[in-house]
């Protein structure tokens, strides 16, 4: 603590005052006191959630550690965990939960020497392998409950069509890029080429260093494929995180498929830019589908409880960030090749 600064301090009570801010913001949409209800909680049931939130973020972190390895840029797996914690704390700003990887291009681009571009776009490929994989979850999920699903209201099948046009678009947008070799002959590829001579020079070479980094994932698809298995895994962790929740509240009429439906679709449309984090889209997703599938009030307390653990994981990422230094204090081993 000796080498604590002003400005170390400065960052922790901002952290803590955003962390304050949202707890406050979550008991609010409660519209009732919460108080009773968690103290009788069975908070064993809370320690095993976030155990295993803390799993799948350290597993997302390594999931991103792979993508970067592709693109020659080193980092350590403890510095692409400390940045992930970062980014837990910077998509309570961002609509939809995109405010961490922001800043998460913000650090690692100052570290990653002539690897920045990579850098960078080895964020937005996670981001849309971890969006890939809620989908995979979420298809995998609807069999289970189809027959559930033909007796439920217009919202109910309305918000599961929309996840499941988003998936097909979404996994059909990857497969395009990734079979390019397949549908795009070279008479194109070569006008591409030619065209691309008219643009600025640095504007083309910043394209096409893009494109190979592009490729680098298309000569890697088993690691693409690995990154994407973990994802479906952390998103089936973030599930299961839920039913912990409800046990905790002890509430009863729910299956593990109800689980499973409600929150794949309540993170694919709290995923959209709506609210800060997600919070309050989320809880209301969560709250309908529940009802839908008969379980008892007591189910109106787990989104809640789920809003205010993910605050709590929030709260440790601020901590990382309050304790980061913007020019090698995230990780002197983080490195860039050419």
């Amino acid at each position: 603590m000796s080498n604590l600064k002003l400005s170390d301090v400065l960052r922790l009570l901002f952290s803590l005052a955003v962390a304050a801010w949202a707890i406050n913001w979550v008991l609010a949409q409660a519209g009732a006191n919460l108080t009773h209800e968690f103290t009788s909680a069975n908070y064993g049931w809370i320690a095993v959630g976030l155990v295993l939130t803390t799993l799948g973020t350290v597993l997302t972190s390594y999931r991103w550690s792979t993508l970067l390895v592709l693109q020659g840029v080193k980092i350590s797996q403890w510095d692409a965990f400390r940045l992930t914690m970062i980014g837990v704390f910077f998509n309570l700003f961002g609509l939809g939960g995109v405010g961490g990887d922001v800043f998460k291009m913000y650090y690692v681009q100052a570290q990653a020497g002539n690897r920045k571009e990579e850098a960078i776009l080895s964020i937005v490929v996670d981001r849309i392998i971890g969006l890939l994989g809620l989908f995979v979850v979420a298809l995998l999920t609807l069999p289970l409950v189809w027959g559930e699903l033909r007796v439920a209201g217009a919202d109910i099948k309305s918000m599961v069509g929309f996840v499941v046009l988003i998936s097909v678009v979404g996994g059909g947008g990857v497969t395009v890029v990734l079979t390019r070799d397949y549908w795009l002959p070279d008479s194109l590829k070569e006008v591409v080429k030619t065209v691309g001579k008219k643009f600025p020079a640095k504007l083309t070479g910043l394209i096409m260093r893009l494109i190979r980094s592009v490729d680098l994932y298309r000569s890697h698809l088993s690691t693409v494929f690995r990154a994407l298995m973990i994802s479906a895994v952390v998103h089936s962790l973030a599930t299961l995180n839920v039913v912990c929740i409800g046990k905790a509240f002890h509430v009863e009429g729910l299956a593990l498929r109800h689980y499973f439906l409600a929150v794949q679709v309540a993170n694919t449309i709290s995923a959209v830019p709506i609210t800060p984090g997600g919070l309050g889209s989320r809880d209301l997703i969560i709250q309908q589908f529940f009802k839908f599938a008969g379980a008892d009030p007591r189910a109106n307390l787990i989104p809640f409880g789920l809003s205010m653990i993910l605050v709590l994981w929030s709260v440790i990422g601020g901590i990382f960030f309050a304790f980061a230094k913007r020019s090698g204090g995230v990780g002197t081993s983080i490195g860039g090749r050419s």
